[in-house]
């Protein structure tokens, strides 16, 4: 638990109140896990560094130590002597997407978070095997390196009036659309926010796939991606398996 204070709070005050409104509820706090500090101290948390900076302007960017390690599975793959290029940028893809996603709302216009040092390493790399130039290293690198759409402190905001159990489906399988990146976005409102494979609106906290209709993975056009639930997905490769 992070316990935040404004300067003119008192600190014993606070944590008493926090541990009486405990237990209260049957619960404690942890002493080894609880932490009081000043918001304009900052502090890590899930990854992440909050911060008030002078101005009063709250402000999120990726912790220091979430970034070192972020940078340690990235150096280790495009360091390693057991995959070629494509090997690589097939590997760094899903790392590299994940990571960013992960941060799309905090603020990432810092000059470590833009990743230059690390994307101009894999280029070298890349570029360094005989198979390899500087074109196709640039394609491979944009694999390993895709682009994130970023929106710093823009959460989706729930309408006031709206309850996730109002049966109001339409509502709801807008705003999940809109927690996803810009192709499966796009997608849900082609089908107009439908799974295509069961007809069915997507409902709150249901898992959307991508799903390449040609089976090729390598296959980005829009006419070859479609949306639909996790459960569609693994009963369409289902019962390709079984009759294959």
């Amino acid at each position: 638990m992070v316990i935040i204070l404004k300067p003119e709070h008192n600190a014993e005050l606070i944590l008493q109140k926090v541990k009486s409104f405990l237990q209260e509820r049957g619960m404690k706090i942890s002493e080894q896990k609880t932490k009081i500090t000043a918001a304009t101290d900052g502090f890590d948390f899930l990854g992440w560094h909050f911060k008030v900076q002078k101005t009063g302007k709250f402000k999120s960017t990726p912790s220091e130590d979430n970034y070192k390690a972020f940078r340690k599975k990235v150096k280790e793959i495009v360091n390693s002597s057991n995959y070629g290029a494509k090997a690589k940028a097939t590997k760094l893809a899903p790392i590299v997407r994940g990571w960013r996603n992960y941060h799309r709302y905090c603020k990432m216009d810092g000059s470590k978070n833009r990743l230059y040092f690390m994307e101009h390493r894999a280029y070298q790399v890349f570029n360094k095997e005989t198979k390899q130039d500087r074109y196709t290293s640039k394609k491979l690198l944009d694999k390993a390196f895709p682009k994130v759409p970023y929106s710093e402190n823009k959460f989706v905001k729930v309408q006031g009036n709206k309850s996730p159990f109002d049966g109001d489906l339409t509502y709801w399988s807008k705003r999940e659309s809109k927690l996803y990146d810009g192709t499966t976005s796009k997608c849900l409102k082609r089908q107009n926010h439908t799974c295509d494979e069961c007809g069915l609106r997507f409902m709150p906290g249901e898992r959307i796939h991508l799903h390449h209709i040609d089976e090729n993975h390598d296959n980005w056009k829009a006419k070859n991606l479609t949306a639909i639930h996790q459960s569609c997905h693994q009963l369409i490769h289902m019962s390709k398996r079984k009759n294959s």
